[in-house]
């Protein structure tokens, strides 16, 4: 068995250096131009980097030319590892056309609209550093998400590389996604674990990873490394580097002199005022609830039993939950219910605070899935107005818009996320509040109405269909997806499944009842979806919020007991012994996707209703 871990190295090498090599290649390089650079161009260039006048005229005409509002000027003398980087984060083929991707390139020197920077609020001065480079880069994608490119510049010359400054380049662009810091060496390990076996098929192995760099940099590429022929060196000690800069980034860093890192700055500003906020409410968390009902909100049966019993497992929030289950209609619901300031405590910091970065990851990782809510009505209607509700940061518009370019999107939410989408120009018009209580002020105004992750997380679902019903004009359509609690996952994981998310979903609605109820309010069901709706990964995400539970993340809500050097130091070892169990979790999600799509098993479902007049 062993023997195929340097054979599986061997493949993926040869595979992976074809994608990066496709990659490189399908890279712009700018042509020279004499005409001047536009006076509405602005270059924010790292510290380092030296960017010619010539150099400034070829990117400006072939950003007008392209009719970009963002051009990342990538420099050709790369260092090996940094061309491999720009290679790996971002996909050529589909980056300026992918409304989704995060903002990637080599953080060298950008070209950007003044009217786009004066919107995100982006100050021009002299001397960025990379790390910053990293977050500007990616606030100018979410705003201008199709006029966004990198191309190669000739006269562009790269600054000296550090070691330290890529480890923090490289740790700020996967913040999100920290298992890709660890990829590229991979190989490196599974060569080790190989060489144990077969010396033969591991020197195999070396040798690929050793020459990758000349078959991905070298001949028809518009990159020339100037570490080229010491490249293999280079890579070889890559994997001791990293660990010695992860370790010693910021004393290195200070030591040569290097800027601070203002997102490391900022987030340790954001850590201690919400550790201030929780420390001042974490005596309270017992008033958050109200009190225990012995009815079920939607059909007023006495007939309860215990569904779930359960902690906050995503964010390690204080509290003990339960919910309770209908037996006479099926509704489950949190019970005893949290008020609407116990709604603020469980919510805050997931989608506008201190996670509000990686839950914005995650839903822009939903486009696959947005999509398909888009192409939904294509069979019924050409929407005109399109109210997206709870649309948080508007990620939904902002991926419909490509299938409905000539569509008005409207976007409403409790947070002030929603200015944000507006400001990204995601959503054409952005409304505070809940629908119930605006309703009357966008009567008849939309002519779709879509509801995903909105409805399970209201106080009073019924209502917020009513408000529906009076925004949508006659003939208009609405739209609601929601966690089906009836799914086999949800029995059998119970409290780590994660379509409960304890105690953010306050109600689970079966889609019998559902149906029943758009009835009632004259809307008549056209489409009921649950395979396709099906969102995958349930035992890789169980498997997560038992690691979270056992040794939970850092966060300023948490005891110091249960945060302190103790479970960070178990948190390790227990990720590394979890590889295992999570890639079987991940093969057994996939090789029983089929089964769960099939009739009703979803974990998700998905309605479609007509309002008759």
């Amino acid at each position: 068995m062993l023997l195929l871990v340097p054979i599986l190295v061997s493949v993926g090498l040869i595979l992976n250096g074809i994608r990066l090599r496709g990659r490189l290649r399908r890279l712009d390089t700018v042509a020279a131009s004499g005409r001047p650079v536009d006076p509405a161009h602005v270059f924010l260039v790292a510290e380092g980097v030296r960017l010619s006048d010539a150099a400034r005229r070829a990117a400006s005409n072939h950003a007008r030319r392209e009719r970009l509002l963002v051009l990342d000027l990538v420099p050709a003398d790369l260092t090996v590892e940094r061309a491999l980087d720009v290679a790996r984060m971002v996909d050529t083929r589909t980056y300026r056309a992918d409304r989704s991707a995060p903002g990637r390139g080599a953080f060298q020197a950008l070209l950007v609209h003044a009217d786009l920077l004066e919107r995100v609020g982006i100050t021009q001065r002299e001397g960025f550093s990379p790390v910053e480079l990293v977050d500007i880069t990616t606030r100018l994608k979410r705003h201008a998400p199709t006029a966004t490119d990198l191309a190669v510049v000739p006269g562009l010359q790269a600054a000296r590389d550090d070691a330290a400054m890529r480890v923090r380049v490289q740790q700020r662009a996967y913040a999100c996604t920290p298992a890709s810091l660890y990829m590229p060496y991979a190989p490196h390990i599974g060569t080790f674990i190989g060489a144990q076996i077969s010396q033969p098929v591991a020197l195999v192995a070396t040798a690929l990873f050793w020459f990758q760099p000349f078959f991905v940099c070298a001949g028809r590429v518009p990159l020339a490394p100037r570490d080229l022929i010491r490249s293999p060196i280079v890579r070889i000690l890559g994997l001791v580097i990293f660990v010695v800069h992860s370790a010693r980034a910021g004393r290195r860093a200070k030591a040569a002199g290097l800027p601070a890192d203002p997102a490391k700055a900022e987030a340790r500003r954001r850590r201690q005022e919400t550790a201030a906020w929780y420390a001042a409410r974490a005596r309270h968390v017992a008033r958050l609830r109200e009190a225990t009902s012995a009815e079920c909100p939607w059909c007023g049966s006495a007939e309860l039993s215990v569904r779930v019993r359960s902690r906050d497992l995503e964010m390690g929030k204080p509290g003990r939950f339960r919910l309770d289950g209908c037996e006479a209609c099926g509704h489950v619901f949190l019970n005893p219910m949290i008020t609407p300031d116990g709604q603020d405590y469980y919510e805050r910091d997931w989608r506008d605070g201190f996670a509000a970065e990686t839950a914005e990851h995650a839903r822009a990782r939903e486009a696959a899935a947005d999509q398909a809510r888009a192409e939904l009505l294509r069979p019924y209607t050409t929407p005109r107005a399109w109210l997206d509700v709870g649309t948080g940061h508007g990620h939904f518009c902002n991926v419909a818009r490509a299938h409905w370019p000539a569509t008005v999107f409207g976007g409403l939410d409790l947070s002030d996320a929603v200015d944000d989408a507006h400001r990204r120009r995601w959503v054409d018009t952005a409304h505070r509040g809940e629908l119930s209580q605006i309703a009357d002020d966008l009567a008849g105004r939309y002519d779709v109405i879509s509801m995903f992750g909105y409805l399970e997380r209201t106080r009073y679902p019924s209502e917020e269909l009513d408000g529906a019903v009076k925004a949508l004009a006659p003939g208009g359509y609405l739209m609601i997806e929601l966690p089906n609690a009836d799914c086999p996952a949800a029995r059998r994981l119970r409290a780590y499944w994660a379509g409960w998310d304890v105690p953010r979903r306050l109600h689970f609605i079966p889609a019998d009842n559902l149906l029943a109820a758009l009835e009632d309010r004259g809307l008549r069901p056209i489409a009921v979806q649950f395979g396709p709706a099906l969102r995958p990964g349930d035992l890789t995400r169980a498997l997560g919020l038992l690691i979270q539970r056992v040794a939970p993340r850092r966060r300023p809500w948490l005891d110091p007991a249960r945060s302190g050097p103790g479970p960070r130091l178990l948190r390790v070892p227990l990720l590394l012994a979890s590889i295992g169990p999570f890639l079987l979790a991940a093969l057994l999600d996939r090789a029983s996707r089929s089964w769960q799509a099939k009739g009703e098993r979803s974990n998700t479902y998905r309605v479609l209703a007509r309002k008759e007049s």
